[in-house]
């Protein structure tokens, strides 16, 4: 088995990076020379294989009009192999960047002024699309115990279907920002619930192939079938071997009729993956496997060392140690109101027109500390309290990072 270095320092400033931009860095916390541990791609070379490929088909000369006539099975064979998943190939539809995908479902399983259920907290394009497409977004929240740990309120969700006859709903598993991996029994129980009031899934499964080795992803269209619950499935290579840039994604439908609307829809809006997201997605699928398993013990590792550090400080923060993908939450409740102080005493280093994507405490730790991190309120209101942590770096870059927290709370008055 080769042995990859994910603590390999690639130099990241000065290239095509948003998360190193310092206008976006800027944009969420006052300060363009804070460190980004922010938006969701890795600090990590895309495995070998991806790389060669897309040199190879660089090194041809031409980038003419595409045909691959195996993907579907190179992407069947990748849901199997990684996740026991055996799919209808002819119910697989692909797509560029899974957003795409997931607001043309939108579009076709609602009509304007219909409600759509998303679990909160959430990545904020879901909120986005439901929003600019005229439909109403219906909060389901999830439960937090407050020692990190987030669940899903059944209860209330029965509640809001039966309340608001939504069609739809949006999930996320691996959950966004939580890091959650899903029991089966929490899944057989949404799809239990969406069967009694005919509601339809999209479920983005970015995250899924990022899960960490203790625990076990389960394809939510897996779970639906034979339920009669039209559930989209919605996969991509982009997360899972930092090629984000390379808009790339496939939709397992649950039926056949799924399927036509969907490609009908897509094929007249002209809506599809270019080349060379295509070599790269193959390429990774194909042959990318042993990078992943790789990455994802280190990530894993990494996300154990950030607990334990955080838990060794006792300065009030809490991580919510996810149990899939590189990026985190962190409970700074403990610290709210003094940051709050902080704030009003310092008005002019938290001033919003700078940092118009952040809040407050994305914007403490920008400042005191010269860490970039997600604010809370980007995944929505009532989360305020909290930050995403990117860990997908070297080990190094994440014991500074954690240095550099730890005195920015040290020195809160």
């Amino acid at each position: 088995m080769e042995n990859y270095d994910f603590n390999r320092v690639v130099e990241r400033r000065g290239s095509l990076s948003v998360k190193y931009n310092p206008e976006a860095i800027t944009s969420i916390c006052n300060n363009p020379d804070a460190k980004p541990f922010w938006v969701a791609d890795m600090d990590f070379a895309a495995p070998p294989a991806v790389l060669e490929a897309l040199q190879q088909q660089v090194d041809h000369g031409i980038l003419g009009y595409p045909r691959f006539p195996h993907l579907k099975e190179t992407i069947g064979t990748w849901l199997e192999q990684r996740h026991g998943w055996h799919v209808d190939h002819s119910l697989i539809a692909t797509a560029p960047g899974m957003l795409s995908s997931i607001a043309t479902l939108v579009e076709l399983y609602t009509k304007e002024g219909e409600g759509v259920i998303v679990p909160m907290p959430a990545y904020k394009p879901f909120v986005t699309i439901v929003e600019s497409l005229g439909r109403e977004l219906i909060p389901w929240p999830m439960h937090y115990d407050g020692k990190g740990r987030f669940s899903l309120d059944f209860e209330l969700l029965n509640h809001l279907l039966e309340k608001t006859q939504a069609p739809l709903l949006i999930f996320c598993s691996p959950h966004n920002p939580t890091g959650r991996v899903f029991s089966l029994d929490e899944l057989r129980q949404l799809i239990e619930a969406c069967a009694t009031f005919r509601v339809t899934i999209i479920s983005d499964e970015i995250h899924s192939d990022l899960s960490f080795p203790q625990v076990t992803h389960i394809p939510l269209g897996m779970v639906a079938e034979g339920s009669g619950v039209e559930c989209a499935t919605c996969v991509a290579p982009s997360k899972t071997f930092n090629i984000a840039g390379q808009h790339f994604s496939s939709v397992v439908c649950s039926s056949s009729a799924m399927y036509r609307k969907l490609t009908e829809r897509m094929e007249a809006l002209r809506i599809g993956p270019d080349i060379l997201a295509t070599v790269a997605a193959s390429a990774a699928y194909s042959g990318g496997y042993e990078w992943l398993m790789s990455l994802n013990r280190y990530l894993s590792r990494q996300a154990d060392n950030i607990t334990k550090q955080l838990a060794k400080e006792n300065n009030g923060l809490l991580f919510v140690t996810p149990e899939a993908s590189f990026i985190g939450l962190i409970d700074c409740s403990a610290i709210y109101e003094r940051v709050a102080l902080d704030a009003k005493n310092n008005s002019e280093l938290y001033n919003p027109k700078l940092s118009p994507q952040g809040g407050l405490l994305s914007r403490f730790f920008g400042q005191r500390g010269a860490i970039a991190m997600n604010d809370g309120s980007w995944f929505g209101k009532g989360w305020e309290p909290f930050v995403r942590f990117n860990f997908a770096t070297t080990q190094e870059r994440v014991e500074e990072a954690l240095k550099a927290i730890t005195a920015a709370v040290e020195n809160l008055n």
